[in-house]
């Protein structure tokens, strides 16, 4: 009987308790600025240092087109000189080259290559083929910051949600505990339940603190990531979680990566490359003709005049003239260095399309393993929303059944354990979810798989 008069008591000390732990919960969206997953990725995009790194890359790989192109054009060089001579001791006939006398000297030459076997055509070739895999490299950076950038804020969310859970958890167990305790003083409840509670309630305190440190490093994580200080003002807030309607098959996925992967792109270009060289190390065996044209202009100033017999003239000389010409110049043996060379860029052509093999096999297992996980988390989800569904409608069973005096008080609490577990479960499959779609993305090469069907739609056709 006085059990029965105690459970309505209990009934209104646990409903006022309960609505204080709820209200004590803090609103971190309340203040505070709001920035969104969208947000997030824009600022990554923009300001992550790795990024930046390689736009200063592609932006050195578009100068090096330039300086191989330059090489297509003629060159101009130009020298001037003055030189003084100045006759020491001289014997013998007079030789004018010594005596006293200033030299100067100007002249200006074009060059213009008119055959280098291969060599310059392939340089340029090079060059441009390079551009365009620093900025494949540039794309899979892009690619893999978008994929950390996300599963960094969905494993945030994940652990507001946890904290969440775990500090309605503490609060329940804390009032729990002191009404065990006060039942216990009247004789109501046995000891042992009061043990319980305690420990119960240590164990949510260790879990809130768990789910604390993993909110503050997943925020320290994508601060880093998108290269902003960190600000405790700034909240992140996901937007209305969504299951995709469309469906992927493996072998259009893997047709999608095979023509849109960066690092795959990056690995066909590198091959291009080596093989590019192997032609310029051959080129080096073949000869190569310039064509020269100049100008030139010499001035002796002689310090004294010449002299025959009693009368004298001046030996001051200047010449002007051009120059026209064809060059010709053949190395015939270097001791095997052009022939090493191009079998060296041979054997890294090989070591390439083993890296391409490799990558494509990392690429198919990936997208398996991503499509796997993707139908595993669907059906979790729909399990976790029956069993969210089930807990709520025990919870309030449970409630109903101790206000009429029928149930009693751990009887109350388990359902309320149940409760938090079944949207812990929920919130763990949706996390799992999130983290499949976006390892699909990574693995398709695809920026937003919502776009992604019709893609492989067109590749199918």
């Amino acid at each position: 009987m006085k059990h029965l008069i105690f459970y309505p008591i209990f009934m209104i000390v646990l409903t006022l308790t309960a609505g204080s732990a709820f209200a004590e919960q803090p609103d971190e969206q309340a203040t505070g600025r709001i920035i969104t997953l969208e947000e997030c990725l824009a600022t990554g995009i923009r300001d992550n240092p790795t990024l930046e790194a390689s736009r200063f890359a592609l932006k050195a790989a578009g100068h090096d087109i330039k300086v191989a192109r330059a090489d297509f054009l003629p060159s101009i060089s130009s020298s001037y000189s003055v030189n003084h001579l100045e006759n020491e001791r001289a014997k013998g006939r007079e030789d004018t080259d010594f005596i006293n006398q200033e030299i100067k000297t100007f002249n200006i030459k074009l060059t213009q290559i008119l055959y280098a076997g291969s060599r310059i055509v392939n340089t340029y070739s090079k060059a441009k083929t390079r551009e365009k895999m620093v900025k494949a490299e540039m794309n899979l950076e892009k690619l893999e910051l978008i994929y950390n950038i996300e599963t960094t804020f969905y494993r945030l969310m994940k652990a507001k949600q946890d904290m969440i859970a775990a500090g309605e958890s503490v609060n329940r167990l804390t009032e729990s505990v002191n009404s065990a305790q006060a039942f216990f003083q009247k004789e109501l409840v046995p000891y042992v339940d009061v043990l319980q509670a305690r420990v119960d309630l240590a164990d949510s305190k260790q879990l809130l603190g768990v789910a604390k440190n993993n909110v503050n490093r997943e925020r320290e994580g994508l601060f880093t990531l998108m290269n902003q200080p960190v600000d405790s003002s700034v909240q992140f807030q996901d937007s209305p979680y969504a299951t995709l309607t469309e469906k992927f098959s493996f072998e259009s996925s893997f047709q999608y990566a095979l023509k849109n992967r960066p690092d795959l792109e990056s690995l066909a270009h590198q091959l291009s490359i080596a093989r590019k060289e192997e032609k310029i190390s051959m080129s080096r065996y073949m000869p190569v003709v310039r064509m020269d044209i100049g100008y030139n202009d010499q001035n002796r100033d002689f310090d004294e005049p010449g002299g025959s017999g009693s009368s004298t003239f001046d030996r001051d000389q200047r010449n002007r003239y051009y120059s026209a010409g064809v060059n010709i110049t053949w190395d015939l043996f270097d001791g095997g260095k052009a022939w090493y060379g191009k079998e060296k860029f041979k054997a890294e052509a090989k070591r390439i399309k083993a890296l391409i093999k490799e990558a494509q096999n990392m690429i198919s297992t990936g997208i398996r393993k991503a499509l796997y996980a993707m139908s595993e988390a669907e059906v979790r989800i729909l399990d976790s929303d029956d069993a969210l569904m089930a807990a709520k409608e025990n919870y309030a069973a449970q409630e109903n059944r101790l206000r009429a005096g029928v149930s009693t008080i751990p009887a109350l609490l388990d359902a309320q354990d149940r409760l938090v577990r079944a949207q812990v479960n929920k919130n763990r499959a949706i996390l799992d979810y999130q983290l499949a779609r976006s390892e699909l993305k990574l693995m398709t090469g695809e920026k937003n798989l919502n776009s992604l069907n019709s893609n492989l739609e067109t590749i199918g056709e």
